[in-house]
């Protein structure tokens, strides 16, 4: 098994396939009303599994960072990376909890919310989800610039960069 600092480039692809299927599953059960509780549900999964794996991405990525060789490319990108990074999980974090209490509130209540008003949540929803989706793309194209374009990799040293 690779150590914790090299698992960063496995796990990454996971919760950014699942965080960006999730909202068209939302978008696909609007357009779909007989399936749109079990579609909606399965869009929950994915966004609770795609939310714990960008946690691990998070954490793996500073395992990763620490034993990154710095370059001056690097050290310009690093930090852009890391706080888009850090704002997709945020942004998720939100998401999942906001469409959690979405599909929750009506079983909660015992009772249906007006279509109308489910309807609009659900597409206020998925418009904050753009932003989401957007993060999550720049923090894959930051991240892939430093692998492909700079060759970034992490190395096993005596110690983590930067440290005495």
């Amino acid at each position: 098994m690779p150590a914790w600092s090299h698992i960063h480039p496995l796990v990454v692809h996971f919760p950014i396939a699942l965080l960006a299927t999730a909202p068209l599953l939302v978008l696909l059960g609007l357009f779909w009303p007989s399936q749109r509780s079990g579609i909606h549900f399965a869009a929950l999964v994915l966004l609770v599994l795609g939310t714990l794996g960008a946690l691990l991405a998070w954490a793996s990525g500073e395992a990763a960072a620490q034993w990154a060789q710095r370059t001056p490319e690097l050290r310009a990108v690093l930090p852009r990376h890391e706080q888009s990074g850090q704002i997709t999980v945020l942004l998720f974090g939100g998401l999942t909890l906001l469409f959690a209490l979405l599909w929750l509130w009506p079983l909660v209540r015992k009772r249906t919310v007006c279509d109308g008003r489910m309807l609009l949540l659900n597409l206020l929803w998925l418009l904050a989800s753009l932003l989401g989706v957007a993060s999550l793309v720049r923090t894959g194209q930051l991240g892939g610039h430093m692998v492909h374009d700079l060759g970034t990799h992490p190395i096993m040293a005596a110690r983590p960069a930067g440290g005495g």
